[in-house]
């Protein structure tokens, strides 16, 4: 949608249901935030939920006796902190299922999301930066940005106060773009499962002059006939034109100002390559967030796939 244009009628919107989500976890600091916040959503409503843990190690021929003990023993530990962190999840009444599975992480996480139907995947990060993110990529990214289902993660930035307090709001930031929109049920949705109002903001890249600039007012009538219509919410969404040449700062210091719960946005889906390049919007306000951040994928139209959008 572009601002200006008459919003999509919404009064049949349907809501998305959280039944089957995964944790993904490496029992890494990044990831005790990711199982605080997957033990938040899981506790609001009875789901199902997975906890997958991807073992890297794989077989090594030239291993000596003693190398493989060693990797012997630390594939016997993450076996127990698997079990320890089902038990937990368990012991406070969460449906929970362990699975071990050896590879790539990226690769088997993504490819138990497209067999498994989950509706919902929880990650942590410790946001890959400079030689190791060129090197490697991001797990996390790799994840969102090719997932079949919307992936919250948990950045390195993120305050335990966001994932264990109440009454901040769930912010969805949007550029107007008709595939990321969809992601706005998402924004909805949560914000019902964790009884908080949502936000839609859209960024302005120049400051306004004053309260009645003409952009920011056009804007602000183009978010209000965004969400005027949607039906399936507590409340009607709050609507706030925000002005910054940094998008990614004005989104993080907005939700930071909000006290927020949720950050969501709509991200395109792109090649396994771009994990390893220069950090894209999203993923700076995932490194950047002091709350959780839900992405929803979408596809490019195939006249737009090039290179240029891709990358």
């Amino acid at each position: 949608m572009k601002p200006g244009v008459e919003a999509t009628n919404r009064q049949d919107l349907t809501l998305p249901v959280f039944d089957n989500v995964l944790l993904c976890t490496d029992f890494s600091p990044a990831s005790v935030a990711a199982t605080e916040v997957a033990l938040k959503l899981c506790r609001a409503r009875a789901v199902r939920l997975t906890i997958m843990h991807v073992s890297e190690y794989g077989p090594m021929p030239s291993i000596t006796d003693e190398g493989l003990q060693y990797i012997l023993s630390l594939v016997e530990k993450e076996h127990h902190n698997l079990k320890m962190v089902t038990d937990e999840f368990v012991q406070k009444g969460v449906q929970a299922e362990p699975i071990f599975v050896e590879g790539s992480a990226a690769s088997a996480i993504l490819e138990h999301i497209a067999r498994s139907h989950v509706d919902l995947a929880v990650v942590g990060t410790t946001a890959a930066k400079g030689m190791d993110r060129l090197l490697f990529g991001s797990t996390a990214e790799s994840i969102f940005r090719r997932a079949l289902c919307p992936v919250v993660t948990v950045g390195p930035k993120c305050e335990p106060s966001r994932i264990d307090g109440r009454g901040g709001p769930v912010i969805f930031a949007t550029d107007f773009d008709d595939s990321s929109l969809d992601a706005l049920r998402y924004a909805v949705a949560l914000a019902e499962i964790i009884e908080s109002p949502v936000h839609v903001v859209h960024v302005l890249p120049f400051t306004a002059k004053n309260d009645s600039d003409t952009v920011t007012r056009i804007i602000d009538e183009a978010l209000h006939l965004l969400t005027f219509k949607m039906d399936g919410g507590n409340a009607v969404p709050h609507c706030e034109v925000l002005h910054g040449s940094d998008v990614s700062h004005a989104v993080v210091e907005y939700a930071k100002a909000r006290n927020a719960a949720f950050l969501v946005l709509g991200v395109r889906r792109r090649s396994p390559i771009a994990a390893h390049l220069p950090p894209h919007r999203t993923f700076r306000i995932m490194m950047t967030a002091s709350c959780p951040v839900l992405t929803v994928g979408y596809d490019l139209e195939p006249a737009l796939a090039t290179a240029s959008h891709c990358f």
